[in-house]
């Protein structure tokens, strides 16, 4: 017996459009519009300065009537708001862990989460948010280790099936998506060319991806990229997965 399962990823910009505005119901409405039954989000914030008022986990959950969890990496130096990351879910879910990855000293904290997803057929959902292009030094051996970590986190603690996904801030031909393809089905592989985000160092390339493990525990349905770039400067990415 087989379970479709519709997932998306979207680094939703603190709900900061391409505009300036930050509208959290317009990136609800993405979100609705694309109909998952789990969503990871990135660039999560609570009553950050854009939208001073606005806890963005609570409302999107209560609009979208879907489970979450919010995987805060910091918190702003104004001493007031959150930021980082999220899974939403249609069923309940169950936190399993969040794991802090590797940034060298004095550089933005990144985490991945991973939590339990009870469906009629359980299985692990996670999220994660990688340090972009450029950040620092050495920042791609950086992103190779950290999916290397969530790799063995993964395998050792029998995480699985498992359904990853995030803004790996990483591209076709790096050492880190050359680690994942070994160990991950890459949803993406459905449609390598199109780009999702504007990286600045090396123009539009397609950073947010959907993985799955082990490689026979899925069969990828469809895969999409919605060409959105006002809601947020990101495009929404979603598969449909039939769980074997």
């Amino acid at each position: 017996m087989s379970q479709d399962i519709r997932v998306m990823t979207y680094n939703i910009h603190f709900t900061i459009g391409t505009d300036k505005v930050a509208d959290w119901r317009r990136t609800a409405a993405m979100i609705r519009q694309c109909r998952p039954d789990v969503v990871g989000l990135q660039e999560v914030t609570v009553f950050h300065h854009g939208s001073p008022d606005v806890d963005v986990p609570k409302v999107l959950s209560r609009e979208l009537d879907m489970n979450i969890f919010f995987g805060r990496t910091l918190f702003y130096p104004s001493g007031r708001g959150e930021y980082g990351i999220a899974a939403m879910a249609r069923n309940e879910i169950t936190v399993k862990e969040k794991i802090i990855l590797a940034t060298p000293e004095g550089i933005e904290p990144r985490c991945a989460i991973i939590v339990k997803v009870h469906a009629e057929q359980p299985y692990y959902f996670i999220v994660t948010h990688f340090s972009y292009q450029g950040e620092f030094e050495g920042d791609e051996q950086y992103r190779t280790i950290n999916a290397k970590l969530i790799t063995d986190t993964v395998i050792a603690k029998e995480y699985f099936p498992a359904i990853w996904v995030g803004d790996f801030n990483t591209f076709e031909g790096t050492s880190t998506l050359d680690y994942i393809h070994k160990h991950w089905v890459v949803a993406n592989d459905l449609d390598r060319e199109t780009p999702t985000c504007e990286t600045g160092q090396f123009g539009m390339k397609q950073i947010d991806f959907i993985c799955t493990y082990p490689k026979n525990a899925f069969t990828i349905k469809d895969f999409k990229i919605v060409g959105d770039h006002l809601v947020s400067d990101h495009s929404p990415v979603i598969a449909t997965l039939s769980q074997n």
